[in-house]
């Protein structure tokens, strides 16, 4: 059985396009800021939802609402950046830009104790219908672990998509897949399917509904 890198539950935001740059952190600060409420007690609208993250992609379901029958899957090629961040006042600190933003996890502004502000996981992906413009995607999750573990399992799920494109693109390294016995080393995985992120946070030890791999 084929399982997703991992499987968080999560609070969808909505997304909306980044019109003053589209690139890395700074891309994701407008959109953010249209979509998530910034008061200092903020009540945050939004769908209940799983987010898995595939090999091949990102799916998200929604449960609840009018939309708990649908999903939406966004293609791994369509990522253009995603981050685990969270909603940051940093004004009066020497932080470059200053004022208002949403900054990484890892941030030590970011990891203000009793922050009633909860983490996020931002995704920038181009859409794959109508007119195709990046767009920001935000996702609230449940705690910091949740978040990093997305942005995680985007990057290896993004990196084997262009592993598979160069080996296409390279006649040597077919020709050698082409020539392999398929024998596998005394140490390599027994199913091309056990593809989670391995490491002390794995995403499958987190709590029952926060992230977990689909059973």
């Amino acid at each position: 059985m084929v399982l997703p890198l991992c499987r968080c539950r999560v609070l969808y935001i909505g997304s909306s396009v980044p019109t003053i740059t589209k690139d890395g952190l700074q891309g994701i600060q407008q959109p953010l800021r249209e979509r998530y409420p910034v008061e200092d007690t903020p009540e945050t609208r939004g769908i209940d939802s799983w987010l898995s993250v595939w090999s091949n992609g990102i799916l998200l379901e929604y449960i609840e609402g009018d939309k708990k029958s649908e999903t939406a899957f966004f293609p791994i090629n369509t990522l253009h950046y995603c981050a685990a961040v969270r909603y940051v006042n940093v004004t009066g600190y020497a932080v470059e830009g200053g004022g208002e933003r949403f900054l990484p996890l890892d941030s030590p502004f970011a990891n203000i104790p009793d922050s009633p502000h909860p983490p996020i996981f931002a995704a920038i992906m181009r859409r794959t219908t109508g007119v195709k413009v990046l767009e920001c995607h935000g996702f609230i999750c449940t705690n910091n672990k949740a978040a990093n573990a997305l942005v995680r399992c985007c990057f290896h799920a993004y990196a084997d998509s262009i592993y598979l494109k160069m080996d296409e693109k390279v006649p040597g390294l077919k020709a050698i897949k082409e020539g392999s016995t398929g024998e596998r080393s005394p140490a390599s995985p027994q199913s091309e399917e056990n593809n989670s992120v391995e490491g002390d946070d794995h995403v499958d030890r987190a709590p029952k509904g926060q992230c977990e791999q689909e059973k």
